[in-house]
């Protein structure tokens, strides 16, 4: 051989590696991290892999946290641009379609909306509820931060009592043993989940006036056009959803599929993740279709 072409094909091979290692890098599916990393890789895992068939290209669920109930990583990570396919709530998908350009794919079926209720005689509205304690699922849960919104004077806001574990039923044993007096409960939950006997134990004072979309998956916008019409179009029937049963199960037991995400009904949801109702970290960023 050339003893001159052997360094110049050393040389090729040191350029061309780099660019082939970058290329055999996984797609990054990840979710809030509300469950323990292996709980996390039982629910998402299934549905990495499907992505994996409809993309045409590796993708693997990656724990957005360092434990279980990390927000302020999942958060930082995200506005970082560091997944390509993220399942969460309507608050996020709505930040990451403004400031990331990411697209909605596919929804659970149904709505996000909460009651306010009471087992105080004197509580009758929410302005009654300036400095008192209220129970509600830890922030940065959708239905929180949409109930702490509708106080514009952060020194008139309600004390929340988080509840961080247990969900709703741990709302109500709180609500119970007097933590509180006042609670938010999802809807579907406080009408579906409770008892008439235990509902007859409060009072609803308010019900938020505008549904919300439930749990969407999204895309980065470098996944192409044709692969997000695949997934829409896979994920949207039971038998191609078939792979996201643990999270049917988790979130939306009589779901069989998801419904295609409806770009419009997340206008100006991302408004909720502001110092207002949220401050571990998440900061707005520019808009970046704004007049210079």
């Amino acid at each position: 051989m050339n003893t001159r072409i052997f360094p110049r094909m050393l040389l090729a091979c040191l350029l061309v590696a780099p660019s082939l290692a970058q290329a055999a890098q996984p797609l990054i599916l990840t979710a809030p991290p509300r469950e323990t990393p292996a709980a996390a890789e039982q629910l998402y895992g299934p549905l990495a892999a499907e992505l994996t068939k409809l993309v045409g290209q590796p993708v693997v669920y990656k724990y957005p946290g360092l434990y279980m109930g990390d927000w302020g990583t999942y958060s930082h990570r995200m506005q970082k641009g560091a997944f390509t396919f993220v399942f969460d709530g309507p608050q996020f998908v709505s930040w990451r379609m403004k400031y990331l350009h990411d697209v909605p794919l596919v929804s659970l079926p149904g709505h996000l909306a909460y009651v306010v209720a009471t087992s105080n005689p004197q509580i009758n509205a929410l302005k009654d509820l300036i400095g008192s304690r209220v129970c509600g699922l830890d922030s940065p849960n959708l239905l929180t931060l949409s109930f702490m919104s509708r106080y514009s004077d952060p020194l008139q806001q309600p004390i929340i009592v988080a509840i961080d574990s247990g969900g709703f039923p741990a709302i109500y044993r709180a609500q119970l043993a007097g933590k509180c007096s006042t609670a938010i409960y999802r809807d579907s939950y406080f009408k579906h989940h409770l008892s008439a006997v235990q509902r007859s134990k409060l009072r609803v004072i308010y019900t938020s006036a505008t549904p919300m979309p439930n749990q969407t998956l999204t895309a980065s916008p470098d996944i192409p056009a044709a692969a997000r019409a695949r997934i829409i179009a896979a994920l949207s029937n039971p038998e191609g959803a078939k792979p996201a049963a643990p999270i049917f199960h988790r979130f939306a037991r009589s779901a069989t599929h998801f419904i295609p995400a409806d770009p419009a009904a997340f206008q100006g949801l991302y408004e909720l993740l502001t110092p207002l109702g949220w401050v571990s970290g998440w900061v707005p960023k520019p808009d970046p279709n704004a007049s210079p």
